[in-house]
């Protein structure tokens, strides 16, 4: 029993236990029964997706694909979304795995996505759950813990109506399919606080390493965000011990033991993560990082605006009564006038840490590059950090008032604690009430409108089944592009045909691979943009314009398809031109080289990146802007005479197959994303591949007839690091129960260092020395 629970129970005796599990026991019930009945319209009817869950489905799909095949699922080939990418590859990937492991271990009973729904519906509905086991591991009482199990559902963040699109709060925005659909969070956001209350219990006792290491690895390995504000937090919690010193020179020791057990901490999260680890860092020159995303979403608000937000509720209480924001704040004011109590500098440090951060670079300019890869990262996203610290906080507001009724003789003291609960929480419920039934509103009407067009949406998709493979085409984001309006209820069009596994090009749900910029420029009006990415396929409304090459096929009620002939997945191309560089620099490049005449002249520089040699003299990728030539005269006469001809084509999820006939020396591309993981034969024999523009791979062939395989095959040494990471994890518990050896044997061994300062635990004295002893 904590301090807390015994202050509780001192008036009170086995009453007030009594009341202080009832009052518990009804906050959680209130919290989580609220989330499970206003959110199940998530998961009654006709399942359907157009938020980010498109793009989970997709992975999951490709991840039971991959189980079933006997491939490593931890890095498959992801080949229908804008030319392919190697998601796993450089993205959190346990919840996917997990998922498609429920599917395939249940003989495929359950469809995937009913599986998502309802993994996304449980997960969120529990995370009330989550926050009150954290608080309890953090030294809070039962009444505490409750209160932050009632509160957590009920942050509500500053949105577009306001400032721009902000995303990656723990509100219901980030997971509801009105929302962003995040489930790679969702999943984070539940592991997150037991994560960091059990590595806050490592710092301070030593103790606990596997569960702490698993939760931290997990957290990690379902959310990268996540998992970096686990660790900068923990980095924030080890200063927390300092506060009860009552002597400075004691400060270097403590905080040598502190910063030990967060090295070794990291050192075995980053061990059993290796897998993932090592092969990104690997190969990262091919991940793409310039995303273009608004200077704020990258640097944050600035303080001047995350504070202006705090104080008006935007970033707890948008457009509401500001309940939550006064709880944080009354929450944040107990902490400090009980600062000398352990447990209630953890919630405020939390929340400080984030707060600041969350100012971002335009407030910290050059310093916020202390933080490990700043650079990379998109800081409005540390907001997350902040509703979880203003969670604890809210909960520890909310606690002191019932934790002064308790401890009253009468029991009439409750009425009024209960009476402000109620005023302070009552409007914050029928706002979120109020968010979901907007929810359950846009879910209805999509789902009405997918049956109102079930008849020909079918038809439209089971023709597309039918047609020789190519890809599709419905339209881009953004408000100056008809795909935006495209839709059917407040599904896009493009979403639907995503969720059917066909193979699309334009609107996209990430931007890992290095050509994905380009395509955002995709051209509507220009043949050799179709015939580059092999649109062979168009999809739009009955009343949208194409130019005359893009032929009507059929149609489905408003729905019209369209056709290009296109030369297929592959063609034979010229490569007169080799660049060298870096990943910062080929969007600038391949930008210029397809607004140049060069594609139309089936030229199709090779590129170097990482500082690998090609054959020919190598030219800056820097300086291709202007070394690209752009007055090539257009038209079929300058290609040249034929290359030859591809003779046939198969086409698999992670394998291309091609049988041409050579005329002359030429490269063979094959329209889709560039990474070294690729494997090519020709003719049954490995040969070396290069990427092309615009960050395609290519072949080169001799004259005269081939077959040329290409197929992707992880590294072994991923499936190697994900056997000692596992390894490793079962090894810590041994590790723990040998720790005194060891520690002995480090202060034996290292006598001047800190270790020998601090108190290790005693060595076991010999049977000799007693007996020497005993002689003296």
């Amino acid at each position: 029993m904590t301090t807390q629970e015994t202050t509780e129970n001192a008036n009170g005796g086995n009453g007030g236990q009594l009341v202080v599990n009832v009052i518990a026991v009804s906050a959680l019930f209130v919290a989580v029964v609220f989330n499970l009945v206003l959110l199940s319209p998530e998961v009654r009817g006709g399942i359907f997706f157009f938020n980010d869950t498109v793009l989970h489905m997709l992975l999951i799909d490709m991840a039971v694909e991959a189980i079933t095949k006997g491939q490593n699922v931890t890095d498959p080939w992801q080949g229908t979304m804008n030319m392919g990418t190697p998601v796993f590859h450089y993205y959190q990937h346990l919840p996917h795995v997990a998922v498609a492991l429920v599917h395939v271990l249940t003989f495929e009973a359950i469809p995937v996505v009913t599986l998502v729904k309802w993994a996304s519906y449980l997960l969120l509905s529990a995370f009330p759950l989550s926050i009150y086991w954290s608080l309890r591991r953090f030294g809070f009482s039962k009444l505490t813990a409750a209160m932050g199990g009632i509160v957590s559902p009920l942050v509500a963040s500053l949105d577009a109506a306001d400032l721009v699109e902000l995303y990656g709060g723990l509100d219901y925005d980030s997971y509801t399919t009105r929302g962003w659909g995040l489930f790679t969070q969702l999943w984070a956001m539940v592991l997150l606080p037991p994560a960091l209350a059990l590595g806050y219990r490592v710092l301070r006792d030593g103790q606990g390493y596997f569960w702490a290491t698993l939760l931290l690895a997990s957290t990690f390995m379902s959310h990268l965000m996540f998992g970096y504000i686990a660790f900068i937090t923990l980095g924030g919690l080890t200063f927390i011990q300092l506060s009860r010193l009552d002597h400075p020179r004691s400060i270097p020791a403590v905080m040598w033991v502190q910063w030990r057990r967060l090295m070794i901490l990291v050192l075995l999260v980053a061990v059993v993560t290796s897998y993932f680890l090592i092969p990104f860092f690997l190969d990262r020159q091919y991940f793409n990082i310039r995303f273009f995303l608004e200077p704020v979403l990258r640097d944050s608000l600035g303080y001047s605006a995350v504070l202006e937000g705090l104080f008006k509720g935007s970033l707890f209480d948008f457009e509401r009564l500001p309940s939550i924001t006064i709880l944080v704040l009354a929450g944040f004011v107990l902490c400090v006038v009980r600062w000398r109590e352990e447990r209630y500098l953890i919630p405020a440090a939390i929340f400080l840490l984030w707060l600041l951060l969350y100012f971002g670079r335009s407030t910290w300019g050059p310093l916020i590059d202390v933080l490990p890869m700043s650079r990379y990262i998109q800081m409005h996203r540390f907001i997350a950090g902040v509703h979880l610290g203003g969670i604890l906080l809210a909960a520890i507001a909310l606690a002191a008032a019932w934790r002064w009724a308790i401890s009253r003789t009468q029991l009439w003291y409750l009425v009024p604690v209960l009476a402000l609960t109620l005023l302070f929480l009552l409007p914050v419920y029928f706002e979120r009430r109020s968010y979901l039934s907007d929810n359950a509103f846009v879910v209805e009407e999509t789902r009405e409108a997918l049956a109102a067009e079930d008849g020909n949406l079918s038809g439209l998709f089971e023709r597309l089944d039918q047609l020789p493979p190519g890809r599709i085409y419905a339209g881009q984001w953004g408000s100056g592009n008809w795909g935006e309006q495209y839709r059917v209820g407040f599904a896009h069009m493009f979403a639907l045909l995503y969720t059917e596994g066909v193979d699309m090009v334009g609107a996209t749900y990430h931007r890992y691979s290095l050509s994905s910029e380009v395509v955002q420029n995709f051209d509507e009006t220009a043949w050799e943009q179709y015939n580059l990415f092999n649109v062979r396929y168009v999809v739009a409304p009955e009343k949208q314009k194409f130019p005359a090459f893009v032929k009507p096929l059929q149609k489905f009620g408003r729905h019209n398809l369209y056709e290009v002939e296109t030369s297929g997945y592959f063609d034979l191309v010229g490569s007169d031109l080799v660049f060298e560089g870096d990943r910062t620099d080929f969007y600038p490049a391949a930008s210029t080289w397809i607004a140049s005449d060069l594609p139309v002249a089936k030229q199709h520089p090779a590129i170097s990146l990482g500082g690998s040699s090609l054959a020919g003299p190598p030219l800056p990728l820097s300086e291709a802007p202007s070394l690209i030539p752009l007055g090539i005269p257009s038209g079929p006469s300058s290609v040249g005479p034929s290359r030859g001809i591809v003779l046939s084509e198969d086409v698999g999820r992670d394998f291309f197959v091609a049988k041409v006939d050579v005329a002359r020396e030429s490269m063979l591309l094959l329209k889709t994303n560039y990474h070294p993981n690729w494997r090519v034969t020709v003719d049954g024999v490995t040969v070396d591949k290069v990427m092309l523009m615009p960050g395609f791979l290519g072949v080169q062939l001799t004259r005269g007839e081939h077959e040329v395989r290409f197929e992707y095959q992880p590294r072994r040494l991923r499936t190697v690091l994900l056997g000692l990471g596992l390894l490793t994890l079962l090894l810590i518990p041994v590790g723990e129960r040998r720790a005194p050896a060891v520690s002995s044997w480090i202060a034996h061994v290292i006598p001047a260092s800190p270790i020998g300062s601090l108190k290790w635990p005693k060595r076991t004295e010999s049977r000799q020395s007693r007996r020497r002893r005993r002689r003296r």
